[in-house]
């Protein structure tokens, strides 16, 4: 009944106005609750990654869809995918301990890689860490040895140069936070510069406009072999 060109135009177009509307409800909902900047170079890039997730994972969906022999297969299917693609964004398993075969290149090619990591630099870069006390390490020194004294080669080391003593003079009961500011975390996540989040909104824009030619692509191979969409 229609052209393949002017039905996919229609699945996209209609669903967008709902994705921006999503993406307001959601970003307002969490991002102002859980106490992050109100600053707008940290709110509104954080709501323009907000925004891109919304039509990534829609763009997922409906190229997966567009290909499928019917709903069932699309059900099934998609959830598999973003699945996959969220255990290993680097996030739930962090980079170094994500599998040797998998690491070298689903992590790269993932585009929740980088949501997830531009989602984490505005609002968390800069902010001190406040560990609470079932946070910290707690233990004594040798005898006659402060803490900053027994911790100094550990401090001068790359895994500790990010930790912070909270008492250095002290000489019983040392308290060490693992992080003193929010970029040692997001190091710890292969988060390693403060311009990762805006190179990071390109790159998943980068998907996102990928994601929507794939709907084109695999509905229009789909219409040539069955000479109709369902």
């Amino acid at each position: 009944m229609y052209s393949w060109k002017a039905f996919v135009t229609s699945l996209i177009v209609a669903e967008m106005p709902y994705l921006v509307i999503c993406a307001a409800l959601y970003f307002f909902t969490f991002y102002y609750t859980t106490g992050f900047s109100s600053e707008p170079s940290k709110a509104g890039p954080s709501f323009l990654m907000m925004l891109l997730y919304e039509f990534l994972y829609t763009g997922i969906g409906q190229f997966i869809a567009a290909y499928a022999p019917n709903a069932t297969a699309a059900a099934l299917t998609n959830p598999v995918f973003i699945f996959t693609m969220v255990g290993y964004c680097g996030v739930f398993v962090p980079y170094q301990q994500i599998v040797s075969g998998l690491r070298y290149w689903l992590y790269w090619v993932n585009p929740f890689r980088y949501l997830m990591s531009g989602l984490l630099v505005f609002p968390n870069w800069d902010i001190v860490v406040q560990c609470s006390e079932n946070e910290l390490a707690i233990f004594d020194p040798p005898a006659n040895q402060t803490c900053a004294q027994y911790l100094e080669s550990y401090m001068a080391s790359p895994y500790g140069m990010s930790s912070n003593i909270l008492n250095p003079d002290a000489q019983t009961g040392c308290q060490v936070c693992q992080y003193r500011r929010g970029s040692d975390w997001l190091k710890a996540l292969n988060i390693k510069e403060h311009y990762y989040g805006w190179r990071d909104i390109g790159i998943v824009a980068i998907f996102v406009c990928s994601s929507y030619a794939l709907v084109y692509l695999l509905m229009k191979l789909r219409t040539k072999k069955s000479k109709k969409a369902e």
